[in-house]
Formats: structure tokens, C-alpha cells, sequence
């Protein structure tokens, strides 16, 4: 036999780990007698006595011992790897990764429907501020503000965004000439999204005398500072849309303009995607719609 018994290593390391023959069959599922011939098969190939056999135990030699320290760990990989392969196989894994703000605001109450409608799909979502492009991410799918459909990637547009002033209800009762277009003194909340506030103050011919300045490096950062009445920010129905809707923030003028930016889902055309990548592409596509959010045609 040129290549090592590989199941009599298994019931060696077994037996070894127990001192116990009886125990290895019980782990194995099979009578001692096949355990204590598997050990002798693995002892005539290396050549030498593994165990010690008394009358009512078994102990390791010194051959055994040191043979056992080289094998337990190597078992040990093979078990896990074996493991990890089979929850792979039965798990269908999804990588989809997003802007932190937008998981967070629009994606986590979608979740439950995703679970009860493919409870085998794990969807790992990666939610970064520093925005990789999809190849380096490793994102199966991925949400992208971009200011054009990318040639290398297959883009579904989820939504035309058009960007916007809000602020609390109290920051306008205390400013109210900003409904007259008049940003004078005001604090201008900006954030890494829309950057936009100097392109919407020259197309709305808005007067912006003495404004501060507040910045943030993320879109729910921006509004949070703006519900807690911190100044003016500027946002979309995407971002803004359950604020404005519970009043926790206002529109202190009627002025919309489209943004840089709209709001895509990505995925590679380099590979086709697996049926479980197109069930959740599905899945986020329904549950944008649902919400008025996206109006995409079916993938």
C-alpha cells in the first residue's frame, strides 16, 4: 500500500483522543473491533506499535504520542475545511454591498421578506463608506451612486434623484426667510452625496449671505444633524423620504434639482451571477418598487 490508510488515521486519532477503542467506535458509529483493526492496518504501514494494549486499556507509546501531535491538528483542518465546504454548498451566499447610509435607511425593514421568501440565500452585506469598484469589493451586487450607467457593469437605474433643501420644523420657524429663497446666516449642512449646495444657491438665485458651515461624511449624519435643527441640509426622497414623511423634517422652499448622481444596482457582466444573486436582485428590486423608490424593468 503506497498511500497512507487515511481512515485508519481516523479512527487512530479517535482512539487517541479518548484512550479508548469502545469510545472511538461509539464516536464512529461502528463495532471496537473495527477501530482496533483499523489501528493495527495504520501500525503495519508505518511500522511500528501505536498504543500499549492492557488488559482493560489501551495507552499511546512513545511512537504513538508523538505521531498524534503531528496528526491532531491536520485532522482537526480537514474536519473544518470539510465543514465549512458543506455549509457553503447548502448556503447560498450573497455579497451585496452599499453606501452605509442607504443599508441602514432603506434596506434593514426589507430583510424579514428576503428570510421567509429564500431561507437558504445568506446575504452578506457590505456596507462601506470607501466605495471599491465592484471587482475589487468582491460584491456579488452592489448600490452605486453613479452619473452615468458604467460600460463594465450590468446597471439596473433604481432611481432619478433630484436633490433638495430640508430642516426641522423649529429651524424653520426661526429662519423663516428661507422660505422667501433668503439663506442669509443660515448653517449649510453638507455631506459627501450631494455637494451641491453652491450649484443649487447660483440655479435658484438664492441670496446666501454670511452662512456657516457644518460637514459631514455621511448622508444620515447630514439629516440627523438637520432634525436636531442644526442648519440646512441638502438630500433626496431616497435619504429623506421617511422624515418628511413623519415631519420630522420640512421642505423650507419649493426648489428641486437634479442630482450628479443617481442611484444604481451593479454587477459584473464579466461572470454570469448565480440563480441566489438573481433572487436577491430580484427581491431588492420589488422592495424598492414597494416603496416607490425604484421603477426599473424586471431583470
Amino acid at each position: 500500500m503506497s498511500q497512507p490508510p487515511l481512515k485508519a488515521i481516523q479512527c487512530f486519532c479517535i482512539a487517541a483522543q479518548h484512550l479508548s477503542f469502545k469510545q472511538a467506535a461509539q464516536d464512529l458509529a461502528v463495532t471496537s473491533g473495527a477501530v482496533s483493526q483499523q489501528v493495527r492496518l495504520l501500525e503495519n504501514w508505518l511500522g511500528f506499535a501505536l498504543f500499549h494494549r492492557r488488559a482493560r486499556s489501551i495507552e499511546l507509546t512513545d511512537a504513538g504520542h508523538a505521531y498524534y501531535r503531528s496528526m491532531a491538528p491536520l485532522m482537526g483542518d480537514l474536519i473544518n475545511i470539510s465543514r465549512s465546504v458543506k455549509q457553503v454548498n447548502r448556503t447560498q451566499v450573497v455579497r451585496l454591498g452599499m453606501p452605509p447610509s442607504f443599508a441602514m435607511m432603506c434596506i434593514g425593514r426589507h430583510l424579514p421578506a428576503l428570510r421567509q421568501q429564500h431561507p437558504h440565500i445568506e446575504l452578506r452585506i457590505q456596507a462601506s463608506a470607501v466605495l471599491h469598484s465592484v471587482e475589487d469589493s468582491g460584491a456579488d451586487l452592489a448600490v452605486r451612486y453613479l452619473p452615468h450607467p458604467d460600460p463594465a457593469l450590468d446597471c439596473t437605474l433604481l432611481y432619478e434623484l433630484d436633490v433638495f433643501p430640508v430642516c426641522s420644523p423649529d429651524y424653520l420657524d426661526t429662519h423663516a426667510a428661507l422660505t422667501n429663497g433668503r439663506l442669509d446666516g443660515v448653517t449649510l449642512i453638507h455631506d459627501i452625496l450631494h455637494q451641491d449646495w453652491h450649484r443649487l444657491i447660483h440655479c435658484g438665485a438664492l441670496s446666501a449671505e454670511n452662512t456657516m458651515g457644518l460637514h459631514c461624511d455621511q448622508s444620515q449624519l447630514a439629516l440627523q444633524a438637520a432634525e436636531q435643527g442644526l442648519g440646512l441640509a441638502l438630500s433626496d426622497r431616497v435619504m429623506a423620504g421617511d422624515a418628511l414623511s413623519s415631519g420630522r423634517l420640512v421642505k423650507p422652499l419649493n426648489l428641486h434639482m437634479a442630482a450628479r448622481r443617481n442611484l444604481y444596482l451593479v454587477h459584473r457582466r464579466s461572470a454570469p451571477i448565480t440563480a441566489a444573486t438573481c433572487h436577491v436582485k430580484r427581491w431588492l428590486l420589488d422592495s424598492l418598487q414597494d416603496e416607490g423608490i425604484a421603477t426599473p424593468p424586471a431583470p
